[in-house]
């Protein structure tokens, strides 16, 4: 493991697996909360030929607990930032949950033009019903929260409710999880601050991702899970709002819940070595 600072003076913890010679590279972003260790099941598997990053993002896992930056754009400009440290040039971009809504934000000021592809897990383009939203389009987005819930649960985590935080992750998972993964997904989880992760919280799931969708010029794979707590549907429609997107949904017994990932690598590391294959460093969408 490693550490970048980033131009703000937060430290970043990261760690890069496999050959230093690879074709092409693999940056995983991971959620609300998480820690880049949901992936280390996945990263034998897919570092074997590919140079795969993992990071934890600011006041998540082992990277620095700033009082400031509780912002999607702010993780997004370190994720500029710690490409640049790396020297990366293009990159297979990937972001689980509130990491995918950090690559849409990253996309939305940065462009696509370090992308070699776009890879989103499980994430809604809207996770609100927000006041220009109908009840229709609300649905196809993939809210999950009403005003008055989303408030309810961001001044939960603020109070630092621990029931409240467990109770989310649990609701995330698959029912047959194993009791030693979920108290470590839970002690990850407890990493981050509680009023940080509240303020972080609120921002991200205020965010309308979906004129982003339309102007992602890359190849994407948008990746579901058939019983997640984000509905199929939602991701379905979000692929068909980017062109030429492909879309996989995850059964339970491939772990298709929130987290394929870490319950059940096999399945998702095929998946996607089997996309990022398809798609090599430097070739342009055609």
């Amino acid at each position: 493991m490693s550490t970048f600072t980033t131009s703000d003076g937060c430290a970043l913890d990261y760690r890069v697996d496999g050959p230093g010679d690879a074709a092409g590279t693999l940056v995983l972003l991971h959620g609300w909360s998480q820690s880049r260790a949901m992936f280390d099941r996945a990263l034998p598997a897919l570092s074997r030929d590919l140079r795969v990053i993992t990071f934890d993002q600011r006041g998540h896992g082992r990277s620095a607990k700033p009082d400031h930056g509780a912002r999607v754009a702010r993780l997004a400009a370190d994720l500029h930032e710690l490409l640049d440290h790396l020297d990366v040039r293009s990159a297979h971009l990937a972001g689980h949950s509130m990491g995918a809504s950090v690559l849409w934000s990253y996309i939305d000021t940065h462009g696509t033009s370090r992308l070699d592809s776009l890879i989103i897990i499980d994430q809604p383009s809207a996770c609100v019903t927000l006041p220009w939203l109908d009840p229709d389009e609300a649905a196809q987005a993939g809210a999950i929260l009403d005003f008055a819930g989303a408030e309810q649960f961001v001044r939960a985590v603020a109070a630092d409710d621990r029931d409240v935080r467990h109770s989310f992750l649990v609701s995330m998972l698959t029912r047959d999880i194993p009791a030693d993964d979920l108290a470590f997904m839970s002690a990850e989880n407890l990493r981050m601050p509680a009023p940080w992760g509240a303020r972080l919280l609120l921002d991200h799931i205020m965010q309308d991702w979906r004129d982003v969708l339309p102007r992602i010029d890359v190849p994407t794979l948008v990746l579901a899970g058939e019983v997640s707590h984000v509905a199929p549907a939602s991701q379905a429609w979000t692929a068909e709002h980017i062109a030429g997107a492909e879309l996989r949904t995850f059964t339970p017994l491939e772990g298709g819940a929130h987290f394929p990932f870490y319950q059940r690598p096999e399945a998702f590391c095929r998946v996607v070595t089997e996309f990022v294959a398809k798609h090599p460093s430097g070739v342009p969408l055609s």
